[in-house]
């Protein structure tokens, strides 16, 4: 079906799509006699209608979108309708835009440019402690580190809510950018994104009692490769220009016996008695259980906090950045500072608060 004249790709087609949106409470302008009644036309359609095109993919916009495959389908086929034109072809491995979705969609996401400047516009002048703040954090931290201090975060801010995004699915819809994150990578920068070095995770060789009891301490990290079940989180590749040769070589030698994209999950798998894996060194401090493996160097990793331009003057983002800064403070954390402290010398890091005028690295620290 051709696209009706007024809705075809003019230098007025932007301005005539915005004019039959009903935004607000503005209405469309009264018909003359000789024009065929129009249908008034939603911004959320053509919302849906976006991304469901960035997606390519019913089912896949509607997990972005929190909806239903079927309401999706349904809002399309009412917005081809008010138009009188098909915008996607619809086959059985998803959707691809007709030539005159294609001129819908450029304007959809021009709509949808201007929408997301007005409310950046008014977001940099909320100075109100109050509202909702995402943070996107993998699922170690998020699950082990910041959710247990979540309730006292929010007994101090009840006009604070949290949106706490750990990467797994379903994932926040793409045109909506976190307020803050927190990353070992900065590839992902943006102009105007503020970054921050926030701590340094130290990653050991660990393995649970229960595994000692039923299997031996495995006498250095080369025994553990060779003789021990090991465990293996699929993202643990970045930065690698800090991990030792030898702890490339012990990993490249493993035959795992678990591989995992959860933090979590492995973290319990270890605890349960599965195997040896290397995790983060706070972990030894949560987990008094854990034991370390060998006397290898331990790898540092650099986490990064990143304030995003959008949002980074909002009162409430400024407000649970300063949050996340305290719970990472090396003075009560020493498990995050630049310099490795093994867990068997936690307690002689924290004792060293009591004398500020000793510097942290006055203490007599052990390679392993």
């Amino acid at each position: 079906m051709a696209a009706p004249l007024w809705i075809t790709r003019t230098p007025l087609g932007f301005r005539a799509l915005i004019d039959l949106c009903e935004l607000g409470n503005g209405a469309l302008s009264k018909p003359t006699k000789d024009e065929r009644p129009r249908a008034r036309l939603h911004w959320d359609d053509l919302r849906i209608f976006a991304a469901v095109a960035e997606a390519q993919s019913i089912t896949k916009a509607a997990l972005v979108l929190k909806a239903t495959a079927g309401m999706v389908s349904r809002r399309l086929d009412e917005l081809e309708s008010r138009l009188e034109t098909r915008l996607l072809n619809r086959t059985a491995t998803g959707v691809s835009l007709t030539p005159a979705g294609e001129d819908i969609f450029n304007d959809a996401l021009s709509m949808r440019r201007f929408a997301d400047s007005i409310e950046v516009s008014a977001r940099k002048r909320d100075r109100r402690a109050e509202g909702m703040v995402t943070i996107s954090a993998p699922d170690g931290l998020a699950s082990y580190w910041i959710a247990p201090r979540l309730a006292g975060f929010l007994n101090q801010h009840p006009d604070i809510q949290i949106t706490l995004d750990c990467g797994l699915w379903p994932k926040i819809a793409p045109q909506e950018q976190p307020d803050l994150t927190i990353a070992v990578d900065k590839t992902t920068a943006r102009m105007g994104d503020t970054w921050s070095p926030l701590a340094v995770l130290h990653y050991v060789f660990v393995v649970g009692g229960s595994y000692v009891e039923n299997y031996g301490m495995p006498r250095s990290i080369a025994s553990a490769a060779g003789d021990h079940r090991t465990l293996k989180h699929v993202a643990q590749t970045y930065q690698r220009e800090t991990w030792s040769r030898r702890a490339s070589a012990v990993e490249a030698l493993s035959n795992f016996s678990l591989e995992t994209n959860s933090t979590a999950a492995l973290v319990e798998s270890v605890r349960s008695g599965a195997g040896v894996a290397t995790l983060p060194s706070y972990f030894a401090h949560l987990f008094p259980e854990l034991q370390i493996v060998g006397q290898e160097k331990s790898t540092p990793i650099q986490l990064w906090l990143c304030s995003h331009q959008e949002s980074q003057a909002a009162a409430r983002v400024q407000t649970v950045a300063s949050w996340l800064n305290e719970m990472f403070d090396t003075r009560i954390n020493p498990w995050f500072r630049d310099e490795y402290w093994h867990p068997s010398e936690f307690a002689t890091a924290l004792d060293a608060k009591s004398a500020p005028d000793k510097p942290a690295g006055a203490h007599s620290k052990r390679s392993g």
